[in-house]
């Protein structure tokens, strides 16, 4: 009997044993690492007295952080060739250099076209990487054929959709004219996320250089999207942002940080919105080089030139003090009429401390060292409306301000100074005596001088400096101006690009749209 009931036990225990055992929940964490911005900084810098960025620790945070998790995607959006490595090297070299760190997916920004569409089609044969333009039109350039509407990336298999989104603002602050925005953001971003949907994407990534704000805005107006990983603001978010079931973060600038996401997904393949995270790890001192890719790095150093040859000037250019600070500039009329032809606005109106350099540069070649030290600062360029009724009080404060910083150097509009005259006095953002230094105020109109309409809203072009931090007291611009853009361009980019089409930028003689009596 016993025997019977033992026998009976092995047979029941090896049946069992046969019995598929369930499968246990296959939740899974996607990881999206990237940057943003990084404008060729390949090498180290120092920001705010600390070693922070480069290539070679980004490509050791990227190996780790693969290895701690195969499920991982790297990525960028944009705006990384720029400054010396991309005069250089034309962008081969830091494409180079971010494909041998792990780079996977690349999403162009603005400054990817400072030399055209051509140079970036040929750097991105020096790319391992994917490079995605869902929402570009490249058919008339040489791109046609090297970058993809869309890519579906498949991870232990959850499938993540990616697309790409430019900025809007694409026509206004580059000079390339063969590529295109196809359509505007949110009609782009609803026609790509319909069609991942259609390929059975589990997770919809869009990789965008459009800034936080309009990612923002985006959010609240296309629902699908489950990240948004963005550029082009050059700002780090302290706390991942969430807008309905859609997570917003930003890549910020320089490298400072590598920027990553953790995207958990359930047995069923469904995203939970509310528990993906954001790590901001820093990229310093702490994090080992890759051995390789700074050997690399400083290979490519080496054979830099003292100064690089952007192009030429036919006649000097004279940033001394006095030339900006007491009487038009003609090297300051230049560049301001660039702005404003660029990015077709009204008026433009710039400090005459933003332009530097403090000497005069000979006839010649113009280099990106000679730009650098005319544009010390880097200020984006901002566009903004204000009533004409204020230009009146802006350039009382502009002739207070005569033979130092603050003197207004212009486009777009022209008057006289008479030193002989009141000037305007301002305590705390209040005039307390009234200017009568300024007169004869006229602005172009279809080619015409016109008087100022003080009830016309006027499209303004000013610095960073002026605009969001009221500098040398210009508090008018951030207290009456609306709808104001930053273009994120500085006076460099425009002047190197300008160059890169033109290959001379030269002053022209003083057309006479600042007058000063009584100097």
């Amino acid at each position: 009997m016993f025997k019977k009931i033992f026998i009976s036990l092995i047979v029941l225990l090896m049946f069992i044993g046969c019995i598929p055992k369930p499968t246990p929940p296959s939740n899974k964490v996607v990881t999206i690492i990237g940057t943003a911005d990084l404008q060729g900084m390949m090498s180290p810098s120092k920001e705010n007295g600390h070693i922070t960025g480069g290539i070679s620790r980004i490509a050791t945070l990227i190996k780790e952080i693969k290895k701690e998790n195969p499920n991982t995607i790297v990525v960028s959006s944009g705006d990384d060739l720029m400054n010396r490595f991309f005069h250089t090297f034309k962008g081969k070299a830091i494409f180079s250099l971010m494909s041998k760190s792990g780079y996977e997916l690349y999403v162009f920004g603005n400054h990817e076209f400072d030399k055209g569409s051509t140079i970036l089609a040929k750097a991105l044969k020096s790319a391992t990487f994917t490079p995605l333009c869902s929402d570009l039109d490249i058919s008339s350039s040489d791109l046609k054929g090297k970058c993809k509407p869309y890519i579906i990336k498949e991870i232990g298999k959850i499938r993540v959709g990616f697309f790409s989104l430019m900025s809007e603002d694409f026509p206004l602050i580059v000079l390339e004219k063969r590529v295109k925005i196809a359509s505007d953001n949110v009609n782009s971003a609803k026609k790509m996320i319909k069609l991942l949907k259609e390929k059975k994407a589990d997770i919809i990534v869009a990789i965008t250089h459009i800034g936080y704000k309009e990612d923002a805005k985006l959010a609240k107006q296309v629902k699908g999207i489950d990240l948004i990983f963005g550029g082009h603001s050059h700002k780090y978010v302290k706390k991942i942002g969430h807008i309905g079931k859609t997570a917003i973060v930003n890549g910020g600038e320089h490298g400072i940080y590598l920027v990553r996401v953790d995207i958990p997904v359930d047995e069923k393949k469904r995203v939970d919105s509310k528990k993906i995270t954001m790590t901001l790890i820093p990229v310093n001192e702490s994090v080992k080089e890759d051995q390789k890719i700074q050997k690399q790095v400083q290979k490519y150093i080496k054979t830099f030139p003292e100064s690089i040859v952007l192009g030429k000037t036919l006649k000097e250019w004279n940033l001394k003090p006095d030339e900006l600070r007491k009487r038009e500039s003609a090297v300051a009329d230049m560049i301001n009429d660039l702005l404003r032809d660029q990015f077709k606005v009204d008026i433009v109106l710039n400090n005459s401390g933003a332009f530097r350099g403090k000497k005069i540069y000979k006839a010649g070649n113009i280099t990106d060292t000679m730009l650098k030290e005319i544009d010390e600062f880097s200020n984006n360029a901002f566009i903004f409306k204000l009533k004409g009724k204020y230009l009146k009080e802006i350039l009382e404060h502009s002739a207070a301000n005569y033979g130092e910083g603050g003197f207004l150097q212009v486009s777009g509009i022209k008057y006289h100074i008479n030193l002989s005259k009141i000037p305007q006095i301002l305590k705390d953002e209040t005039i307390t005596q009234k200017g009568k230094r300024v007169t004869d105020i006229k602005t172009k109109n279809n080619g015409k001088w016109i008087n100022i309409d003080p009830q016309k809203n006027y499209t303004i072009l000013s610095n960073e400096f002026i605009v969001n931090h009221a500098g040398d007291g210009y508090f008018w611009f951030r207290k009456y101006g609306k709808d104001f853009q930053n273009t994120f361009t500085t006076f460099y980019s425009i002047m190197a690009s300008y160059l890169q089409e033109h290959g001379e930028l030269t002053p022209k003689e003083k057309d006479g749209r600042i007058v000063v009596i009584n100097n």
